[in-house]
């Protein structure tokens, strides 16, 4: 009887400590899936902020060029050619430096817009008029990409 009792405890104490094993094995691989869930979640939310920086430094160009272009034609108006052409310079810069894909442009828009930008060329021996027309077609071709 003796015999039937400590094998019977034996057996009992055994599946316990299997079973104690198994779960804390279980555990530890739910944890270590809950840990991997939120490094996975973690990265996606990391690789978004990544996109939407990349789209701000795109718009705050369209905006820096916008303002460039203004600037441009505020000193053509004043008849300050050097300064015009300095702006106009620092429109194309700007507009190099926008990613079309970031501000939802399939680049065809934007390409004919740096295009123009590079054209431009502030003279004295040009009509003023036509040079200011000029710059604010550039300026609403760059404010209706921002519109979007």
């Amino acid at each position: 009887m003796h015999n039937s009792v400590n094998r019977t405890w034996f057996i009992i104490t055994a599946v316990l400590i299997i079973a104690g094993v198994a779960a804390y094995f279980i555990g530890s691989g739910v944890e270590r899936a809950a840990r991997f869930q939120q490094f996975t979640t973690a990265e996606s939310q990391l690789q978004t902020a990544r996109s939407q920086i990349a789209a701000l430094h795109s718009v705050n160009h369209l905006l820096s060029a916008s303002v460039w272009t203004y600037r441009a034609t505020v000193a053509l108006d004043n008849r300050n050619f050097g300064v015009a052409n300095d702006a106009a310079a620092n429109v194309v810069t700007n507009l190099n430096g926008v990613d079309g894909t970031t501000v939802g442009q399939d680049g065809k828009e934007l390409r004919a817009l740096q295009i123009e930008a590079a054209s431009v060329r502030i003279s004295v021996a040009k009509n003023p008029e036509s040079q200011r027309t000029q710059l604010l077609q550039l300026a609403a071709g760059i404010n209706a990409i921002i519109a979007r």
